[in-house]
């Protein structure tokens, strides 16, 4: 705990992930001071424009939250106190991490096993919905007379399914469809060898023969609209395609326009180019075409280890106790042209040589 008359430091959680907030709660209780941004299940959803982001985290030594609001070059200069970012979740496209090094911001994520299993669970839930027609077979469809109609589902077995990305939710995904009697193949130019039950093969040859393809590459200027009108011209017409990944992988209006010449058969989609996307987007009136809101790894369990992970990582970072998941641990070489205001500042530890935040 600081001593009398000395400020705890000060975080903005500007983005809270987890309901419960006990790990907010936590960091309280060890003296660290949190405000709080919005909340990711409340509706309607909103979250901080840059100016605002800049005007709240004035004066805070941390900011927390998941991908909604992008932490640029321009917010990080703009938050001279700014020491660390906490982020929720696996993915770090949304901050400017060269920026951040650059500037001597420490950033962590969290690479969480309960994260990359739900988000697993998402994409094969997805694959099912959309083969299975569960877009069209709804209530509303019963309660307007219907009864099975004209549309006929699709089936894994003997189909051939690509991934695109052979990550560890890539190679998560391959593993729960062992069993469906489903051919695997994947893309990942990254990889030499495959997991047993799956064969690496060209992106072209993956777009041909798939019936479904589904995304998991990292967000890349290589793997920026991946699948475009190109892309989906190789496609089969009946071809579904699934996104858990990133709303980049997608040139969505290119996707729009593949559904509107039936290029392919229908997509789901757990990820947008524009998050949230509006309320009145047409891909959400296509009964070919499910939806979720980047709920991927939106489980209890799941909301509340990422919600702990990214609290650990902060309080790792802010006192030096315990591990980190530092996304750019070459930041701390770059740390001290950053002026620091106020109760806290950075200096190196004589044991490790590493730097931590520590009262005057």
């Amino acid at each position: 705990m600081a001593p009398s008359g000395v400020n705890h430091p000060t975080v903005l959680a500007f983005e809270r992930y987890d309901p419960t907030d006990e790990s907010i709660k936590w960091l309280e209780e060890k003296g660290v001071s949190v405000l709080k941004g919005h909340a990711l299940w409340e509706m309607p959803f909103q979250r901080f424009t840059e100016d605002e982001l800049i005007a709240k985290a004035q004066g805070c030594v941390a900011l927390m939250g998941a991908s909604g609001t992008r932490i640029s070059r321009r917010v990080m200069e703009a938050l001279p106190d700014l020491r660390f970012i906490s982020k929720y979740g696996i993915g770090f496209d949304s901050i400017d991490i060269t920026a951040a090094t650059e500037l001597g911001v420490l950033v962590s994520n969290t690479p969480n096993e309960s994260q990359i299993f739900t988000v697993c669970e998402h994409a094969v839930a997805l694959l099912l919905a959309v083969a299975k027609q569960l877009g069209t077979w709804t209530p509303t469809f019963m309660q307007k007379g219907g009864w099975r109609g004209l549309t006929h589902s699709a089936t894994l077995r003997g189909a051939t399914v690509g991934i695109i990305g052979l990550g560890r939710i890539g190679r998560g995904v391959a593993q729960r469809l062992t069993g469906w009697e489903a051919r695997i193949i994947a893309y990942d130019p990254f990889l030499t060898e495959a997991p047993a039950g799956v064969k690496l093969v060209g992106l072209t040859e993956l777009l041909t023969k798939s019936d479904f393809i589904t995304l998991h590459a990292s967000p890349s200027p290589e793997n920026y609209h991946i699948l475009n009108a190109a892309a989906f011209k190789q496609m089969k017409q009946s071809a579904y395609v699934i996104n858990t990944g990133r709303g980049s992988l997608i040139n969505y209006p290119d996707l729009r326009a593949a559904l509107d010449n039936g290029e392919i058969a229908g997509a789901a989609l757990d990820v947008f180019d524009k998050e949230p996307p509006s309320p009145n987007d047409d891909l959400f009136t296509r009964p070919n075409v499910i939806c979720t809101p980047h709920v991927g790894a939106w489980t209890t369990d799941g909301t509340q280890a990422i919600g702990w992970h990214a609290a650990r990582n902060l309080w790792g970072m802010i006192s030096g106790e315990g591990h980190v998941d530092e996304v750019n641990p070459e930041a701390r070489e770059h740390a001290e042209p950053r002026r620091v205001s106020g109760e806290f500042y950075l200096e190196p530890s004589s044991a490790t040589g590493d730097r931590r935040v520590k009262v005057k």
